[in-house]
């Protein structure tokens, strides 16, 4: 998995690229963990260039929405195909997890 990042109004977006799963998911995390010392605690995960996401990637997705929610952030999510959507809606994420249709909706929405 690749990802590039950009940030608008204190949020990084990180654009993912491959699939998220159990051999890709510690590249994310890895990013993730290293926000904390940057202070970031707002993050979009545009999930355009993802074709496939496995258990390992739903449970990251989970924890990291915990962890920033914590810290008084989130994490939103932009761009999802209808295959994931799907496993989104009947895996019960999106009812946990903001999903938007664009990146602006999910900025504004922070």
């Amino acid at each position: 998995m690749e990802y590039t990042e950009s940030k608008v109004e204190g949020v990084t977006i990180l654009k993912l690229f491959g699939n998220l799963d159990m051999l890709n998911a510690g590249i994310l995390k890895e990013r993730i963990k290293e926000s904390g010392s940057a202070g970031e605690i707002k993050f979009i995960f545009d999930l355009g260039g993802v074709s496939f996401i496995d258990s390992s990637g739903f449970g990251l997705i989970m924890s990291l929405n915990d962890k920033l929610a914590a810290q008084g952030g989130g994490l939103k999510i932009v761009n999802v195909s209808k295959t994931i959507q799907q496993i989104f809606k009947i895996s019960k994420i999106s009812s946990v997890i903001q999903i938007y249709v664009t990146t602006e909706d999910a900025i504004s929405s922070f």
